[in-house]
């Protein structure tokens, strides 16, 4: 049985108080999480070490994340990604042309309760805890 603590997420968004809130509820959750505040940084999260989901703001400052999104298909192919945006769109039948591996697209603002229950189902966690 797939838990909680067996997977790592990598969340990133530039805005702090976001990020605080993925941790305080992702770690209370049992998850391992990482941050990443620019697309610069979510390549340099992905070379340390396992990654099993990406969720990700796309408009974020250094580099626009959509510009990430080759070098994912490329070097992180089976990487889920979901995407959490403002500016969703067409952006859903752009990516997936595109053979990007995006599990999902979440429009902001996104409650907390949405985006646990999205991840649990991506990754197949059978402990759900409602929270």
């Amino acid at each position: 049985m797939k838990k909680h603590s067996d997977f790592v997420l990598l969340f990133a968004d530039d805005e702090p108080s976001i990020r605080a809130i993925y941790d305080k509820s992702f770690t209370r959750e049992g998850y391992q999480v990482k941050f990443a505040d620019s697309a610069t940084e979510i390549l340099t999260v992905l070379k340390t070490g396992k990654i099993d989901l990406l969720i990700t703001d796309l408009e974020m400052p250094k580099a626009n994340t959509l510009d990430i999104f080759p070098i994912l298909k490329k070097n992180y192919p089976n990487l889920p990604v979901i995407v959490v945006t403002g500016h969703y769109m067409g952006l859903k039948e752009d990516f997936l042309s595109r053979g990007y591996n995006i599990a999902t697209f979440l429009n902001k603002p996104t409650e907390i309760s949405t985006l646990k229950k999205t991840i649990a189902e991506i990754l197949k966690i059978n402990d759900v805890i409602k929270k």
